[in-house]
């Protein structure tokens, strides 16, 4: 696997008709890591056309276009599973996540809240594996999700989210656990997994 395993899904995002109707890259990125994830296989006729853009049906000018997006959206939730099994980082564009004032840039903030938006979609999945409070397993889960809220929304007006945001780690560090982290959460979720 190459440390650029995500660079032909951004390829493909790249063509004029994706570009226009797809998600952002990032976000795609975000919420097939999450997808993956996932303590139960999601068929992907489920979560594919999430991938669009809200108010777009999966369609495609022609049938190449269509199988070489379907081709690079599978080759990275495999390789996802891949890094989740192996417990290796993911393969993610994290250099491109932070600007040279070590802030968040939309790519990053795309990328949280694609993996957010996935989580969101099946919590009742995560919810029934009842973790114990205080578990290794729970901490993971909600450091997890705390540290891609604060990459989501490093800009949040709340208060009480602000307050919370500052007892995290900086920006810099948050992009440099986050490969390793969520991989060993998807580790967790899917080590008893028998995937096909």
């Amino acid at each position: 696997m190459t440390d650029k395993a995500y660079q032909v899904l951004i390829n493909v995002c790249e063509i004029p008709e994706i570009k226009k109707n797809a998600r952002g890259c990032n976000e795609i990125l975000g919420f097939i890591s999450s997808i993956a994830a996932a303590p139960v296989q999601v068929e992907i006729e489920q979560w594919m056309p999430f991938l669009w853009a809200e108010d777009s049906a999966p369609s495609f000018s022609d049938e190449q276009t269509a199988v070489d997006f379907a081709a690079a959206v599978l080759q990275f939730y495999e390789q996802c599973l891949v890094c989740y099994q192996q417990l290796l980082p993911l393969p993610l564009p994290t250099e491109q996540w932070l600007d040279q004032e070590l802030q968040v840039t939309a790519q990053g903030r795309l990328f949280a809240a694609g993996y957010l938006s996935a989580f969101h979609s099946i919590e009742a999945v995560w919810q029934s594996l009842d973790l114990q409070p205080g578990s290794e397993a729970e901490q993971l889960l909600q450091t997890s999700m705390l540290l891609l809220s604060k990459l989501a929304a490093s800009d949040s007006d709340e208060t009480q989210m602000q307050f919370l945001f500052s007892q995290l780690p900086d920006m810099p560090e948050i992009v440099d656990l986050l490969p390793a982290l969520l991989s060993k959460l998807g580790h967790f979720s899917t080590q008893d997994i028998a995937y096909a």
